[in-house]
């Protein structure tokens, strides 16, 4: 799916909206069947634009935990190895590349002042991070998820072999009802090489990026 149709987009909507429905319910808000919104939501899953499904809480609620905004400096080439590293804690909810000298941004949560201070000494002696800026969230008033929701925006892929991203139509191999999509026709066959016993009596279908 390299991009997303209306029907799509639909779909997230309603989902964004409440994540408790239920796919009839949803089905019958976008005007469409309940197997197809669970086919649609199915792929939007193999294609990693849906990651998961969990509750969004709302942190004021809770009577612990200090919501934090970090600002650091870090150099461009070290970027992905620290948010690689820093992705394992569990205090760190959210970590953004930005423009502008801060160019490394984390949202974390943590219980209390001390464990703040303790965090940023692990960021001195993990990270050489000897200089860094922090806000303290007060109060949320919208934390809607950052991403635009309209037909036609494209959706990034990976390939399955590779790991690499998908640039143009991708090999989609439909195994067992899920897709799998490839960035070759390489490492599509190195798939099937690889896991040529247990694609043995499943149902496979290919589509080509010539395909119609």
């Amino acid at each position: 799916m390299p991009e997303l149709d209306e029907l799509d987009a639909r779909i997230l909507e309603i989902l964004f909206e409440d994540g408790r429905r239920s796919f009839r319910k949803v089905a019958r808000l976008a005007g469409v069947t309940t197997p197809t919104v669970q086919a649609r939501v199915k792929r939007m899953i193999d294609a990693g634009l849906i990651r998961k499904i969990s509750p969004i809480l709302d942190a004021s609620k809770l009577e612990q935990g200090i919501v934090c905004l970090l600002y650091l400096n870090i150099h461009p080439s070290e970027i992905d190895k620290t948010a690689e590293k820093l992705g394992q804690h569990q205090e760190v909810k959210g970590m953004y590349l930005t423009t502008g000298e801060d160019n490394l941004v984390l949202r974390i949560v943590v219980d209390s002042l001390n464990d703040l201070q303790r965090f940023s000494e692990m960021l001195d002696r993990e990270f050489g991070v000897k200089h860094h800026t922090s806000q303290m969230v007060v109060r949320t008033f919208k934390d809607d998820q950052a991403v635009l929701l309209k037909p036609g925006v494209g959706v990034r892929l990976q390939c399955e072999t590779c790991s690499g991203a998908i640039a143009g139509k991708p090999f989609i191999l439909k195994v067992a009802g899920r897709e799998r999509y490839f960035c070759c026709r390489t490492c599509l066959d190195k798939f099937r090489e690889k896991y040529e016993v247990k694609l043995k009596g499943l149902s496979i279908t290919l589509q080509t990026p010539e395909s119609p």
